[in-house]
């Protein structure tokens, strides 16, 4: 452990050298970026008007090429970067709105994603909705809570993706796909203020270097007071701030195009977020009021750090070949809160600061001729993450937990995935991957309710893949059917047996079989794309946690009690639904509408536990999956291309529904249903654009997450956003 350490004060020194140096760089793309703008402003001769945008192919990476949207045989939702942020929408949790099926919930760092009703039901175990930048994975859930800067776009693709994207992508993958230079100068910058004193600043830069060089430098730099009042210093106590940079220089050596991509941001704040309750599950001193004594302003700081470098070249006779390497490291160097948010005396203080650093190394052979297409890769993948967590019961019970988990993941895959046009309207498609991890968990326990330390290793074998049909007819419609496999990766972590022993708990993978069907179309000239898709899930092995530390009325653990929790392969779900969706479909020159829904069906088939809150034995088949709403969907409208004076004025209105879900397999814990309202409305003359957005504007009240006994966090609360921007 004192080897683990010692790296860990190692790698402090660097990511505080990392600070600077992209502190710098934000505040520096910042300040060129306006120095540009004012040159360009008064520079440019060529005044042009407000154009209405045409409707464009969209083009997505989900089988790890460039390829049209309308020609993926499988669930893919595309969001676009500038729609999300002129919406405010400027972090990964604020995508579950936009897609049926996603569900986040977060408890301080801690994340929690599901997709169709398929998430990690152990928090801190790993996800099973992988996410990727550019894609390179990223090891922690923690780091779902990310920021979209300077993003082009986010695909969400449903379903397994064993064959490409390997582990831990059993629901699902998120591919965030960054902005990347042009050959032309171009710049841009845009100041928000909004609710809560929320101060933001972007700024991206184009540079072209030499006819095949060119860099593009983009930061943000925002802050915000809390929008929670403690009642013990009456004060606010979860503001935010948060500072990103991003550097991305492309080019070309001989016939091998290079890009090299390198990103840091850091985040303060932002954690203590939870309410008490009272014994009917409603505010206890209101919607934005809590109670923290120890401490009264808690502690949050994050660190994230990616680089990586993509080579690409051809190779002759249909073939190419690219290289991928990526680094991350994510640090929160201190997280101090008090989880027990009630005015008494007595107080439950958490520290539990994490770490998660990779490297990986993806080599990919593709082949593309006119009746096949192929790619064949391997992947390896070295991460080590860990956690030290500390909790106190201030000042009767200290230090009941003060544990370190250090853990350390190796990856192997084997790729291969070929798409053969058995006719010329016909095409088979087919995918394997042979995926081998060595894992080693290693546990240090100091508190009194800690269990023995211990060091365990263990090598996986799994063998995924797919395989599917489809058809595209005539008119371009397309029509498939697939059926693929996925995995979770199996562990070793602590627990305690039903009587409060002290016993490590080792879990097997948990296998998802999915089949799915569905149908694509994008309707003539471009105008619109409709997108049905129906999905069947046998869902066996899950990984479930059990059980849970005895408390009091008031929530602070019980001291007489003995904590009894584990994590089990105790559960098989069967997972189906309908999803449809109609975007970009303009009912006249001025009119615009976009229309996504879905209808989920998630129930565990067998599931014997033991109750959370008593101990006994408990039977929860038939209940339904935690984070899996029965309905969900988005109703948006769009008027534009409205001459006023000038320029040109746009409004769009969304409507999101999402019904109610369970935070635990026993479904007592109820997350309520969300209904919102957002608006956005844009006026842009010239270079320059005028908006105004609201979220949430009729105020919806409900919980993002929410404990089942005693406090939860608040949802979304309205919140509006002007701003200005320019663009050369």
């Amino acid at each position: 452990m004192n080897k683990v350490r010692t790296e860990h004060a190692t790698a402090t020194r660097t990511a505080q050298l990392r600070r600077a140096v992209w502190q710098y760089t934000s505040a520096m793309a910042i300040a060129l970026s306006g120095l540009a703008l004012a040159t360009s402003a008064s520079a440019n001769d060529d005044v042009r008007g407000v154009e209405e945008p045409e409707s464009k192919e969209i083009i997505v990476t989900a089988r790890k090429r460039e390829e049209s949207i309308q020609s993926v045989p499988q669930s893919i939702d595309v969001l676009g970067g500038d729609q999300l942020t002129d919406m405010g929408k400027v972090t990964i949790k604020d995508l579950q709105f936009e897609v049926p099926g996603f569900y986040m919930q977060n408890f301080e760092t801690r994340v929690t994603v599901a997709l169709r009703g398929v998430g990690n039901q152990v928090p801190g175990s790993g996800q099973s909705v992988a996410t990727h930048v550019n894609g390179i994975f990223q090891p922690s859930t923690a780091s779902s809570l990310g920021w979209l800067f300077d993003v082009d776009r986010v695909e969400v693709l449903k379903g397994p993706q064993g064959t490409l994207y390997g582990r831990n992508s059993t629901g699902g993958a998120l591919n965030i796909e960054t902005r990347r230079p042009g050959n032309d100068f171009d710049v841009g910058a845009k100041l928000e203020y909004g609710s809560f004193d929320t101060y933001r600043a972007y700024a991206g830069m184009d540079i072209p270097l030499s006819d095949d060089w060119a860099v593009r430098v983009a930061g943000v730099i925002s802050r915000s007071d809390g929008r929670l009042i403690n009642t013990v210093i009456n004060d606010t106590i979860d503001g935010n701030e948060y500072t990103g940079g991003r550097i991305t220089l492309v080019g070309r050596v001989g016939s091998v195009d290079v890009e090299v991509f390198s990103q840091f941001s850091e985040e303060t704040g932002g954690v203590g977020e939870i309410i008490p309750l009272n014994p009917s599950g409603r505010p206890l001193l209101g919607w934005n009021r809590t109670s923290l004594d120890q401490p009264t302003i808690p502690v949050g700081e994050r660190q994230h750090f990616i680089a990586s470098l993509d080579l690409q070249g051809e190779l002759g006779g249909g073939f190419s070949w690219r290289s991928l390497t990526g680094f991350v490291d994510y640090r929160e160097p201190a997280i101090l809160v008090d989880v027990t948010p009630f005015p008494n005396p007595t107080s439950t203080r958490g520290s539990f600061p994490q770490y998660a650093e990779q490297f990986s190394q993806e080599l990919q052979l593709i082949y593309t001729a006119e009746n096949m297409n192929f790619v064949v890769g391997t992947l390896y993948m070295d991460a080590k993450e860990g956690e030290d967590r500390t909790f106190d019961v201030v000042p009767v019970l200290p230090q009941i937990l003060n544990s370190s988990t250090d853990n350390k993941i190796e990856t192997i895959g084997i790729f291969g995935d070929v798409n053969y046009n058995l006719n010329d309207k016909l095409r088979a498609n087919i995918g394997l991957r042979y995926n081998i991890e060595k894992i080693d968990n290693q546990f240090v326990g100091r508190g009194r309710f800690d269990g023995p330390a211990f060091t365990a290793s263990q090598t996986q074998r799994q063998l995924t893949g797919r395989v599917g049909l489809d058809y595209t007819n005539e008119a371009g419609s397309l029509f498939y059917v697939n059926a693929s496999k996925g995995f979770q990766a199996g562990y070793t972590t602590n627990g305690f047996a039903l009587d409060g022993t002290p016993a490590p708990a080792a879990v097997d993978p948990e296998i998802l079989y999915a089949y799915e069907a569905g149908f694509k179309s994008t309707f003539p000239g471009g105008n619109g794309r409709l997108a049905l898709a129906a999905f069947f899930y046998d869902y066996q092995d899950l990984q479930v946690r059990v059980g849970g530390i005895p408390l009091l009325p008031d929530g602070t653990p019980d001291p007489n009690g003995r904590p009894f929790f584990t994590v089990l392969n105790a559960a098989e779900a069967r997972i189906w639904g309908l999803e449809a969706s109609l975007v970009d479909f303009r009912l006249s020159e001025n009119l615009k509408i976009d229309l996504v829904g879905g209808y989920l069906n998630a129930k565990f088939e067998d599931y014997q536990s033991i109750d959370d809150f008593t101990g006994l034995p408990a039977d929860f088949s038939g209940n339904r999956l935690p984070r899996s709403p029965e309905f969900q969907g988005q109703v948006a409208v769009t008027l534009d291309n409205i001459s006023i004076g000038p320029g040109a004025f746009s409004v769009r209105s969304e409507y999101q529904f999402r019904s109610d879900a369970f935070d635990r397999a026993d479904n007592v814990a109820r997350l309520g249903r969300t209904d919102l309202i957002n608006i956005l409305a844009t006026y842009q003359v010239k270079d320059w654009s005028f908006q105004i957005s609201g979220r949430n504007i009729t105020n919806d009240r409900f919980f993002a997450f929410f404990d089942g006994r005693n406090f939860g966090t608040p949802g979304l609360f309205r919140t509006w956003l002007a701003s200005v921007s320019y663009r050369y």
